[in-house]
């Protein structure tokens, strides 16, 4: 329903978390997430991919699930980080308490040197992309 929709192409990673978002019982969009292997960080997961309907984008639908999709993970003892090059999403994002910027926020990746990886789309070393992790909703 949502491979031919998403700018990179339709596969998705077999170990992905998958998410659907309901509006008005219609099924708008898609979300995936992979844990985030490292030596570092435990219990930390990233985002995969989210795919909004055509029909639905530009609403702020993409924003809204991406937050509940991250908050899921908080809300599990997870940290939560996205990558995007999404213009809007970056937008969102920068300007939101939620998220915050990690160290790779808009800069592009020199330790990836090939291009043409992914369907046409190049890999980040060839554009700018907002890197953040999620913090989630302030509760007192």
């Amino acid at each position: 329903m949502f491979k031919d929709h998403h700018y990179l192409d339709g596969n998705i990673n077999k170990a992905a978390r998958c998410y659907v978002g309901v509006w008005e019982n219609q099924v708008v969009a898609f979300g995936a997430t992979l844990t985030l292997p490292s030596g570092t960080l435990k219990n930390a997961w990233r985002g995969h991919r989210i795919c909004i309907l055509p029909d639905f984008q530009g609403m702020g639908i993409g924003p809204r699930f991406s937050d509940s999709i991250a908050q899921i993970h908080i809300n599990q003892d997870h940290r939560f980080f996205s990558r995007t090059a999404h213009p809007r999403l970056i937008n969102y994002r920068d300007k939101s308490p939620l998220w915050k910027h990690t160290s790779k926020h808009k800069k592009l990746r020199t330790d990836i040197k090939h291009e043409n990886v992914f369907n046409n789309h190049y890999a980040d070393n060839k554009r700018l992309c907002g890197s953040y992790e999620y913090i989630g909703k302030i509760t007192v």
